[in-house]
């Protein structure tokens, strides 16, 4: 029988009659950081989280009020064992995804962690190169019931910062898509990941020389649209006439497919100012504007961005201005005219993750050191920037779940350690096609790749995938006048087939393995 968490919460008066402002903190001595915050599917709310500097992955379930209902403590409390998460997800199950790093298996390691709808750990997934420094960046459910982790710092030649990977629904690894520099570029690092209807977009950071430069760079907001295997369908480094500088945060899409990200611009004869910049759906550059102007160089800008509607974007962040740092939340056309702006309860950093609620409402996280030790401020503002009211009719939690969720410490041993992500660059043999003997004259031993590797020449750029899982390939096997001797299908357990040669002609054949309609891999025998 499912058993639910029924709160009921006391009657307040509103806002209008009564100073009541949602305002929350947590955490308080736990030296308690928090990263991502998210509405549940009862409407309440996770925050991700790590206390005591990084022992324990730390997520928060509160009620609609910001009331906590049950917390859990993700890791073993060593400080060699540090679980630092990035973000957190509804699933379309209506569990939870995390991304993030960890120290836990000896080196600073990605990990996606899957919780099901009591908050259980399903699986946990982590990508060993124990010489590099890796990072989770995002992590996001697809439409089709699988996840894409954006990652950084995985080690390839040629080097890239940037890299996808996509796994099914029970956390096998699918493929996973590099992103390499050329030479007028370096130093990416990941920002955020949309998920689109054709595709996903990354936005990050790089550095990229003004015009009739060769070498050096300053800092932009960069672009890789792919599509649904990650090739690379555009890539674009906004310039705006070749000297606009800026750092991105985060990015959202509208109703039209249009990208909005909010950013730190940087004049560098005037400072540092909150700005936005839309691209349009095939790339071009659209606009960019300042929401205001600092006169000060202290990366202001926002950490979130979201639609109020078709014509107002919120966003939560920061700036300084005379040399006082405030904490705001801003709405703003499309175009980043400032509408209204609301001064937040001052933090060491600034509101740097919000999500909109089911009610056109907006809830927002920042960090605190004041007083010795790190807490969590959360922030919860309506429409018009104002303090949300506090709700008093009861609400169901946790509904899903057929017992209560407990409070409580888990040691996520995980069941897939990923070593070597970065093997089908370092040996190419694994994505090789083989056979042998070679001369064959009974039995021809037909060995698959390890890896498929799966190359995008479609699109504006040629980029490649590497698969880690298939349902089935196509093998095919032809002599030298185009005649078919082989036409099977291999599903992916199988790693060889024998052929019995024995009676054919002798001769040249060609063995050709397909996937998805393309060439992965060919190898000429004889047969004598």
């Amino acid at each position: 029988m499912i058993r639910a968490i029924i709160l009921t919460i006391s009657v307040l008066f509103s806002l209008h009659s009564f100073s009541q402002e949602w305002i929350k903190q947590y955490g308080n001595g736990l030296n308690a950081n928090a990263y991502y915050i998210i509405e549940s599917y009862d409407l309440g709310y996770l925050i991700a989280a790590q206390i005591q500097y990084g022992k324990y992955l730390w997520i928060i379930k509160t009620d609609i009020n910001g009331e906590i209902l049950w917390d859990k403590k993700i890791g073993t409390g060593q400080e060699s064992h540090s679980f630092s998460p990035m973000n957190i997800e509804q699933t379309l199950d209506n569990g939870y995804i995390i991304s993030g790093s960890t120290t836990k298996y000896g080196s600073f390691d990605a990990f996606i962690i899957k919780l099901n709808f009591c908050a259980e750990i399903e699986w946990c997934k982590v990508f060993i190169t124990p010489t590099n420094f890796d990072e989770g960046f995002r992590v996001k459910p697809t439409p089709e019931g699988g996840y894409v982790l954006l990652g950084g710092y995985f080690l390839t030649d040629p080097y890239s910062n940037v890299s996808l990977f996509k796994f099914n629904a029970a956390g096998d690894l699918i493929w996973h898509q590099f992103y390499p520099l050329d030479s007028l570029y370096y130093d990416d690092q990941p920002q955020d990941l949309t998920i689109d209807y054709d595709g996903y977009l990354i936005t990050s950071d790089r550095y990229y020389p003004d015009p009739g430069q060769t070498g050096g760079g300053t800092l932009r907001t960069n672009y890789i649209k792919t599509d649904t295997a990650g090739g690379q369908i555009w890539n674009t480094v906004y310039v705006d006439n070749g000297y606009y500088y800026s750092r991105p945060w985060a990015s959202k899409k509208n109703q039209h497919g249009q990208y909005y990200t909010a950013c730190t611009h940087t004049i560098y004869s005037s400072g540092d100012n909150p700005a936005i910049i839309k691209v349009l759906h095939d790339g071009y550059q659209s606009y960019n504007h300042d929401i205001i102007s600092t006169g000060t160089f202290n990366l202001s800008g926002m950490g979130t961005i979201d639609f109020l509607n078709d014509t107002n974007l919120v966003m939560f962040g920061g700036w300084m201005i005379a040399d006082t740092e405030r904490n705001v939340v801003v709405k703003t056309d499309t175009f980043g005219n400032l509408r209204k702006s609301k001064e937040l309860p001052q933090s060491s950093k600034a509101f740097t993750n919000a999500a909109k609620t089911f009610d056109n409402k907006f809830i927002s996280i920042a960090n605190d050191a004041t007083g010795g030790g790190w807490k969590i401020y959360a922030v919860k503002v309506n429409s018009d920037l104002e303090y949300d009211t506090v709700y008093n009719q009861p609400f169901t939690y946790d509904s899903l779940c057929p017992h209560p969720v407990v409070s409580d410490t888990v040691d996520p041993d995980c069941d897939n350690v990923y070593v070597g992500i970065d093997e089908p660059f370092k040996d190419p043999q694994t994505t090789k096609l083989k056979a042998y003997p070679n001369p064959a004259t009974n039995i021809l031993t037909i060995e698959m790749p390890k890896y498929l590797v799966v190359s995008n020449t479609t699109s504006q750029i040629p980029s490649t995938t590497i698969y880690h899982q298939w349902s089935y390939v196509l093998l095919e096997i032809y002599d030298l006048f185009g005649r078919k001797m082989v036409e099977k299908e291999i599903p992916r357990p199988e790693t060889t087939l024998e052929i019995d040669v024995s009676r054919w002609p002798a001769g040249i054949y060609l063995c050709k393995l397909t996937f998805n309609k393309q060439t992965v891999g060919s190898v000429k025998v004889v047969v004598e």
